[in-house]
């Protein structure tokens, strides 16, 4: 009877001996595959070659309708700058200009617009291209809309522009369908970039 209590604090031992040279080897296999797909997620970003718009083709009213500070930036971007003509998008913007990518932002009374402009994308080999189910400005676009804010997104000047519209009232019509982001997108116009100036055509 001795020996039991003895037995009994020895069993216990070796299980705890067991189980904690046994747990390892069962994380083991979760920690490699998360350091392999974080190592998979990697992936260098491919910065485009852009192909500039002729000169010509700038809106000289929609620059000169343009605040001062946001006319500058427009002509430091790196990236063909569009933006929308209406005047009253055109009276108090926010654009800001980075190496690869520009940013143009508006608000009135009733809407609040924005348009994403970069040369940067990342492409994983594990994922094929998929082609937009619609047209914007000729090009293949994707149109989706997200908690009341209409998106298009498209390929131009080899660059990849993002046009997002919200209204003011979850309720107005002007966002109830993709017609006004359609619209606004097939209204943009090119107000400059260093590819103006590189052509020796200054506004």
């Amino acid at each position: 009877m001795r020996g039991v209590p003895l037995a009994v604090p020895l069993l216990i031992a070796a299980a705890v001996a067991a189980c904690e040279q046994t747990a390892p080897p069962s994380e083991a296999p979760h920690e490699q595959a998360a350091a392999a797909l974080s190592t998979a997620m990697v992936v260098t970003p491919v910065i485009a070659s852009v192909v500039w718009p002729p000169s010509t083709s700038l809106d000289r009213d929609a620059l000169a309708a343009l605040p001062r500070a946001a006319a500058h930036a427009a002509q430091a971007s790196q990236v063909p700058v569009l933006v929308p003509p209406r005047r009253d998008l055109l009276a108090a913007p926010v654009i800001v200009a980075r190496d690869h990518w520009t940013s143009f932002w508006a608000r009135t009374e009733s809407l609040t617009v924005s348009v994403t402009m970069t040369r940067l994308s990342r492409k994983y080999p594990s994922i094929p291209s998929i082609r937009g189910a619609h047209a914007v400005r000729g090009a293949p676009a994707f149109i989706t809309a997200n908690e009341g804010i209409w998106s298009a997104s498209w390929i131009e000047n080899g660059v990849s522009y993002a046009l997002d519209i919200e209204c003011a009232s979850p309720e107005a019509p002007a966002c109830a369908s993709d017609a006004l982001v359609r619209e606004l997108a097939s209204e943009l116009v090119y107000v400059g970039g260093v590819g103006v100036k590189l052509t020796g055509n200054n506004p």
